[in-house]
């Protein structure tokens, strides 16, 4: 009887809509891209979330806590710990604000900008992998395709 019933959920028209499977294989080739980049980082001794963390540094050129959580989908409280974390392992400080004193950046250490090339290979090669099949146009393709469901999505 439970056999029946997963059968008949299996075949509603949910699982049939292009749209949805589209969806679902999105999700899979991020993680795909995700797991791959853990295992370069391995080496650095990063996590997924410090790694990810590390990247929004570089790119936000020294964001604050708040930055941070946004673009990571976390909570301030959460982003503070990762920060903490990453302090203690030498890769990042926390600096004033210099034109508010509440506010603190996240800056990246002498031992992370020494690794930022490490890491940056890391992401190229990972990506080089995953696209290898895709040429040019193709990429441009993609990347308008995707960036026509984001306005909708969030």
């Amino acid at each position: 009887m439970p056999q029946e019933k997963i059968l008949r959920f299996a075949d509603n028209d949910f699982w049939s809509d292009e749209r949805v499977e589209l969806a679902f294989l999105i999700s899979r080739v991020t993680r795909v891209l995700r797991r791959r980049f853990d295992m370069d980082m391995a080496s650095l001794e990063l996590t997924r979330a410090q790694w990810r963390a590390m990247l929004y540094v570089f790119r936000l050129s020294n964001p604050t806590q708040t930055e941070l959580a946004e673009i990571l989908e976390l909570g301030r409280a959460s982003v503070g710990s990762l920060i903490d974390q990453l302090e203690r392992s030498g890769y990042v400080s926390r600096v004033a604000d210099s034109d508010d004193r509440r506010v603190w950046r996240v800056v990246p250490s002498r031992l992370a900008v020494s690794r930022q090339s490490k890491i940056d290979r890391a992401g190229r090669r990972a990506a080089a992998e995953l696209f290898a099949d895709f040429d040019e146009k193709d990429l441009r393709d993609f990347r308008r395709c995707l960036e026509k469901l984001i306005p909708s999505a969030e």
